[in-house]
């Protein structure tokens, strides 16, 4: 057993110290995955380590229980930044359409096309959750977290060649379900 595992069990025992020391161990994956999910977004407001904080709160009102290991806590933790980053797209959007925005330029239209794409992906994956919520769980890991093919088996406690069959559907999926929103 790791040591994140071993702290995992500690800090699911009570021990809050422990969930600290899971948090600073990984801290560095989770700026790597908020640098990721921030990247395909493209927001210009938010930061690594503003996401990380975000996410660390959310996680941290969830507690320890149901965390199984490091792979496991970084599939949650990219599950978390994404919704985090969807709110924050939706907000941008809400906010353009509201009734006092501002026309906009540069930056700011290109950052609210980016919010809708990462809606219309949001949507997809919702859509795609209604045929196998596995294949979400499969692109969350792979995709948002940046999890390898083993990684992403193990933090979802399947087979190597479950998962690896589960994100090829998905992606086949996905592709099909943004040419139908497109053309529609």
């Amino acid at each position: 057993m790791g040591d994140i595992t071993v702290l995992l069990q500690r800090a699911r025992d009570g021990d809050q110290g422990a969930w600290d020391d899971v948090v600073a161990l990984i801290y560095h994956d989770l700026k790597h995955i908020a640098r990721r999910v921030i990247g395909r977004s493209g927001s210009a407001t938010f930061n690594p380590t503003g996401l990380v904080h975000d996410c660390y709160l959310r996680l941290s009102k969830a507690g320890p229980t149901g965390v199984l290991n490091r792979d496991h806590f970084l599939a949650l933790a990219a599950r978390a930044m994404r919704q985090l980053m969807l709110n924050h797209a939706r907000d941008r959007l809400a906010a353009k359409r509201g009734g006092g925005a501002e026309h906009t330029e540069g930056e700011e239209i290109e950052a609210n096309a980016q919010a809708e794409d990462l809606i219309e992906l949001d949507q997809a994956l919702r859509q795609l959750a209604g045929v196998d919520e596995r294949m979400v769980q499969v692109v969350e890991c792979r995709v948002f977290a940046g999890l390898s093919e083993a990684e992403t088996a193990a933090a979802l406690e399947m087979p190597l060649r479950s998962s690896q069959r589960l994100y090829a559907a998905a992606r086949e999926q996905l592709a099909q379900i943004l040419t139908d929103a497109k053309s529609s």
